[in-house]
């Protein structure tokens, strides 16, 4: 059963956040107010381009490892959240995984549609290559349509020759831009048309939504790094890591799902509000993030 704080936090978001009719210009005013929170005072900001790509730094000086970096592609269902409100989400993976954190700053659509916002993040991950951090020292994170994009940026450095990341970790990835069906509780965040629409924004007609350039579940997912995925039992887009998952086993991938009862779309963002779902969820990422870098300290 979800916590009582988890279901508080429910019961405040409105019931039409997901309002399907709603154009991108409404997206960004309703997503609004849950971001732009305000950052740790010690917690070091910093903007510069990574492959020809704005993007923010972050990191504690307390880190027990400055080595490795962790390369997190955002949220915002391709429209919404520049990097200059999401600070606070650089710094909360900083804390939860001990370690420096890149953000690029993608451009969004519908202003800059397909193919414009998988470039960006490909270009990100190939800069922070060219600019000497060894590729199993960097761990790629994605939430939300940040998950898609991510494994957009692995499939394009596959097949540009590019060695591939110490492992992918997904925070209720969209990986399927033509879902249709409900979950079997309810996700204050998504609705299977309001997905679809934003799909759209993003694709603009240039690919359809079932197609593997924008929904990578579809995808031909050989090559890929160990991907380890948290889907929610409420999450709107869980099936589409499922698919995933079982796709990129058959492709030889390794894989590691877990599935968490009564979750949402989107807790793990909800770390810094007393949710214990989300605390214990960034336990166990960074305890197979620790895993795969093998950190002397924590390795078992």
């Amino acid at each position: 059963m979800a916590s009582d704080n988890l279901e508080a936090i429910i019961d405040l978001i409105p019931e039409n956040f997901a309002d399907p009719n709603a154009d991108f210009q409404a997206v960004r005013n309703t997503m609004a107010p849950f971001h732009n929170h305000p950052t740790d005072s010690d917690l070091r900001i910093d903007v510069k381009e990574v492959g020809g790509i704005r993007a923010g730094w972050y990191e504690y000086d307390r880190h027990a490892d400055h080595a490795c970096v962790a390369l997190h592609y955002h949220g915002g269902a391709y429209v919404s959240c520049p990097l200059d409100v999401y600070h606070f989400y650089g710094g909360l993976i900083a804390r939860a995984l001990d370690m420096p954190v890149v953000m690029p700053d993608y451009r969004l659509a519908p202003e800059h549609p397909y193919p414009a916002a998988p470039m960006d993040c490909f270009n990100a991950y190939r800069g922070l290559l060219e600019m000497g951090v060894s590729p199993e020292k960097i761990v790629v994170l994605g939430e939300s349509c940040g998950g898609g994009l991510a494994v957009d940026a692995l499939l394009q450095a596959r097949d540009e020759g590019l060695p591939m990341p110490a492992c992918f970790v997904s925070l209720t990835g969209w990986f399927d831009l033509n879902v249709t069906t409900r979950p079997s509780g309810r996700d204050p965040f998504l609705t299977p048309e309001w997905v679809r629409n934003r799909g759209l924004d993003f694709t603009a007609g240039k690919v359809e939504l079932d197609d593997g350039r924008a929904s990578v579940c579809n995808a031909n997912l050989e090559g890929l790094p160990h991907l380890f995925l948290q889907v929610g039992e409420y999450d709107t887009m869980a099936k589409g890591a499922l698919r995933l998952a079982e796709r990129a086993t058959l492709a030889g991938v390794k894989v590691t799902l877990e599935s968490w009862p009564e979750m949402i779309h989107g807790w793990h963002g909800l770390l810094d509000s007393g949710i214990p779902e989300a605390e214990e969820a960034w336990a166990q990422i960074k305890h197979f993030v620790d895993w795969k870098l093998q950190r002397e300290k924590y390795a078992s």
